[in-house]
């Protein structure tokens, strides 16, 4: 499924802005470390047994800290080995740390981890660095990577992005079987966890229930044969993989958006909208 031959060094500038951002958000919104200390200690007490090695709460936000100005750096167009090594270590390290408290927090957006690194492997600053203040030559005296490079970090990207949907729907298989698509389980979900369409849809006939899930299932398996298919028509992936986020939204509230965001840069925008965004925060900067 490779990508197109033009617009790779866009996409991924476009993608670095959306990583980074999305990295930000999620390092704003992790739970501080005086928190983290006191739920070790709950547990301890209730009985949970001895905890893990774990950082004290002044290394957890030094390191915290280091995620965040580093991977704020990096997404402002500054290019060093060494930013981006502090930048992964610091945050890989962090979402360690958070996902000692429950193993399956590995498997909600350790996707930024992938894509952070993925994005680590080039250049991937396009124009967008020139509208934030940061030149094209940064001094490190790096070659800029070859076109090569950059279609093979975005079909990296691309076929990450796929195989999180097999994952998804192979999990379901493997635990629940054919059952999953009966309509019960996603019924029960639409009843306990859905907003007021998904519990509207909750009392419909089963067979609805088990249409969507036969639906769901279909969607995230084939996903990766989709994007083989449909490997000239980027945006009709995206725009699917949007569509069905937004269904999971409208009837239990939950988004994933640090993984269906990811569905704009690396499909759905023109390429040419890395130009377009570059002028935006050009024109911000200068207000």
């Amino acid at each position: 499924m490779p990508p197109e031959n033009t617009g790779a060094r866009q996409r991924l500038a476009l993608a670095r802005l959306t990583t980074g951002l999305a990295i930000l958000n999620t390092l704003r919104h992790l739970p501080p470390g005086d928190a983290l200390v006191d739920e070790w200690s709950r547990k301890e007490d209730g009985g949970g047994g001895p905890a893990p090695r774990r950082l004290s709460a002044e290394q957890y936000e030094a390191l915290r800290r280091l995620a965040f100005v580093s991977t704020a750096a990096w997404t402002l167009g500054a290019e060093s080995k060494a930013l981006k090594f502090a930048a992964n270590v610091s945050f890989a390290a962090v979402q360690r740390h958070v996902a000692q408290f429950d193993q399956r927090a590995w498997n909600y957006n350790s996707n930024l981890n992938v894509y952070l690194l993925l994005l680590s492997l080039t250049d991937s600053r396009g124009s967008l660095a020139g509208a934030v203040g940061e030149g094209a030559d940064d001094g490190t005296g790096d070659e800029a990577p070859s076109p090569g490079v950059d279609t093979a970090v975005l079909l990296a990207m691309r076929l990450y992005y796929g195989c999180l949907y097999f994952q998804s729907g192979l999990s379901k298989v493997l635990l629940s079987g054919p059952a999953w698509a009966d309509g019960r389980t996603l019924r029960g979900s639409w009843a306990e966890l859905g907003n007021r369409a998904g519990k509207w849809l909750s009392r419909r006939p089963v067979t609805v229930a088990a249409a969507a899930s036969a639906a769901t299932l279909a969607f995230e398996l084939l996903f990766p044969a989709a994007q083989f298919a449909l490997r000239g028509r980027p945006r009709a992936v995206g725009l699917s993989s949007l569509a069905f986020h937004a269904s999971i939204k409208a009837t239990m509230g939950i988004s994933f958006w640090h993984h269906a965001v990811h569905a704009l840069p690396l499909f759905v925008l023109d390429p040419g909208a890395e130009r377009h965004t570059a002028r935006l925060l050009r024109s911000f900067r200068k207000r």
